[in-house]
């Protein structure tokens, strides 16, 4: 897909712009259909209840651990915990609340740098700390529904003896 929304329209309904309006939509029904069938099936395949993306990301950020120097447990009812980096900044991780001082857990919803590693430190299972939205129970619900077809009679269609419009 392209970052650009309408280049990616554009993308995914190449071969249907050029039918009439019913068949376009159930083109485009038909495809929306077959993704998320698609969907279902690649979110069994996961491991770890996140999908490879996040996975990747997930790896990614753990590379960066490694800049805490110091780290310290403030409290284990709130799960609080401060840490000193190399360039003598402090921040403060809560466990409990999945927020750290950089603000990057709040923003992307995922652990950052330095809450993993806190989260390995105290030999906790990252993903626990994963927002929801990210984990297959979350897909779940998305693709719990099925897209059924749509009946075509009474519909025009295009001749292909005649080359022209028929029915409706």
């Amino acid at each position: 897909m392209n970052n650009n929304a309408i280049e990616s329209w554009n993308k995914w309904m190449l071969f249907l712009r050029c039918m009439p309006i019913p068949w376009l939509v159930i083109g485009h029904i038909q495809k929306i259909g077959q993704k998320f069938e698609k969907r279902k099936k690649e979110m069994q395949l996961l491991k770890n209840g996140v999908g490879s993306k996040i996975e990747g990301k997930l790896r990614e950020t753990l590379g960066l651990v490694g800049s805490a120097m110091e780290m310290t447990l403030f409290s284990s009812t709130t799960g609080e915990y401060g840490l000193q980096l190399t360039n003598n900044r402090r921040l403060v991780v809560n466990l409990s609340r999945r927020t750290c001082s950089c603000r990057w857990w709040q923003l992307r919803r995922l652990p950052c740098a330095h809450a993993m590693a806190v989260i390995e430190r105290e030999k906790l299972r990252v993903y626990d700390y994963v927002s929801d939205c990210y984990k297959v129970s979350a897909q779940a619900i998305v693709y719990m529904n099925a897209i059924h077809p749509l009946e075509t009679h009474d519909s025009t269609h295009v001749d292909q003896g005649t080359d022209q419009v028929v029915g409706g």
